[in-house]
């Protein structure tokens, strides 16, 4: 997990040093103090500019541009990685934790990993394995014609899913295997 450290100078000897779960994406979330030291923490496990969860033992990376599912579909697989696989309420609750930390991530929704592309209905990941867990937002998923296929974390409903078509412009996130 990716964490930032606010090391204060107190009192002229004493530091006080905060550390932060989620990565902050954004220059206007927050205002740097005079006296301040700011560190990030990584691990070996991911690539840099990465978010490593070590108490869920995964790594992602969120990309914030505004393109169609089959184009950062590519741009994942082009890194050997796929959509964030969320499977778990932990996970979705990770996830919604760090897009909503930042000012510049929280803005858009995002494709994630799942659809009922090859049978109406039927969820399944990108390795073929059935989706067991859902976040759906209210009213969703639709099911009503085969063009809604590919799950979205949606920003109007606080990051629940979504089925939408692959003609949406989206953010997304990319996971690594680790």
């Amino acid at each position: 997990m990716a964490k930032a450290c606010v090391s204060v100078f107190y009192r002229q000897q004493h530091r006080r040093c905060q550390l932060h779960d989620i990565l902050f994406m954004s220059p206007q979330d927050g205002q740097e103090e005079v006296g301040t030291v700011y560190y990030s923490l990584s691990t070996g496990a991911c690539p840099p500019g990465y978010v490593h969860s070590r108490l869920l033992n995964f790594c992602y990376q969120l990309h914030l541009q505004s393109i169609l599912y089959n184009e950062s579909l590519s741009d994942c697989s082009s890194r050997g990685e796929h959509f964030i696989t969320i499977d778990s309420p932990d996970k979705q609750s990770h996830f919604v934790k760090q897009v909503t930390a930042s000012s510049d991530s929280k803005r858009y929704s995002y494709y994630i990993d799942g659809s009922d592309a090859a049978t109406e209905g039927q969820w399944v990941y990108h390795d073929s394995r059935p989706v067991t867990y859902f976040a759906w937002d209210r009213g969703y998923p639709e099911n009503s014609s085969s063009i809604r296929d590919y799950l979205v974390a949606s920003k109007a409903s606080a990051f629940r899913w979504q089925d939408r078509r692959a003609q949406d412009t989206k953010y997304y996130a990319c996971e690594k295997d680790i």
